[in-house]
This record gives C-alpha cells, sequence and structure tokens, in this order.
C-alpha cells in the first residue's frame, strides 16, 4: 500500500512588517537593562567609543568612572587593563554600583513596562486596528 504523500506547507507572501509597538517596547527594556547595569542610555551604550568618543560624564557618556559601554566591556573581555577611567576597579565594581543605585527601579521597570504595553495594546486595539489598515503592506504597523 503506498503512502500518503503529505501536503506541502505554503509560505506565506505576506510582506513582512516592522512593528513600531514592540520595537518601542524592545527599546525601553534595553535602555532600562543599560541605565540599570552600566549607568548610561541604550544609544551611548552601543555607540561611544566605536561610532563616535566617548563624552564625559556629566552628559550620561562613558567617560566617567562608573559608567561603561560595549566598547569598554569589550576591551575588559580582550584583557585591556585600563576599561574604567577615574580609578574604578574595573567592570564588575562598575556594574555592582548601578545595581546597587539602580537595580531596583530596573526590575521594577522589567516587570511592569511590558503589562503596560500589553493593557495599552488591548485598549487602543481598535484604533491600531484601523491605523494598521491604513498603512501600506508590507511597511510598518502598529
Amino acid at each position: 500500500m503506498a503512502r500518503k504523500a503529505k501536503p506541502k506547507t505554503r509560505r506565506s507572501r505576506k510582506p513582512k512588517s516592522i512593528n513600531l509597538l514592540n520595537l518601542t517596547e524592545s527599546y525601553l527594556i534595553g535602555n532600562a537593562v543599560t541605565q540599570g547595569m552600566f549607568g548610561t542610555t541604550l544609544y551611548n551604550f552601543a555607540t561611544e567609543g566605536w561610532l563616535r568618543s566617548p563624552t564625559s560624564g556629566r552628559t550620561g557618556g562613558s567617560n566617567y568612572g562608573f559608567t561603561l559601554s560595549a566598547a569598554e566591556l569589550v576591551q575588559a573581555a580582550m584583557g585591556a587593563d585600563n576599561t574604567s577611567t577615574n580609578g574604578v576597579k574595573g567592570v564588575g565594581a562598575a556594574v555592582r554600583y548601578h545595581l546597587s543605585r539602580r537595580g531596583a527601579k530596573m526590575v521594577g521597570t522589567l516587570i511592569f513596562l511590558p503589562i503596560a504595553f500589553k493593557a495599552g495594546r488591548r485598549l487602543a486595539s481598535k484604533p491600531i486596528n484601523m491605523v494598521n489598515k491604513l498603512l501600506p503592506r508590507g511597511t510598518v504597523k502598529l
């Protein structure tokens, strides 16, 4: 007796689009983590030391003793001696410092931000659907 052939799964022809609410939520969560652990914003953490020079600590940059950037973390992983300025004793001390000062706020943000976004999506689902219908397919959506 011959085996039954499995039906082929069809690929969706629907173009992929970028969800702005998911992108915003992800950025805010990433920003909370970098502020809680490294003392800087997500943008400064990702760009300082690679795409632009470190700014002073007074403006929230990574050229301050307790503020770290991704470039400094890579340097520390590669064995560089001076990963931070102003006499801080390494990456671990800086992370401990920020977690002791901002850890509770970070955890609160990580817990309540997804809940707030989920509630906001439920409350605004009809207007969001109306806006999404007006936008062209395959671009962005709310």
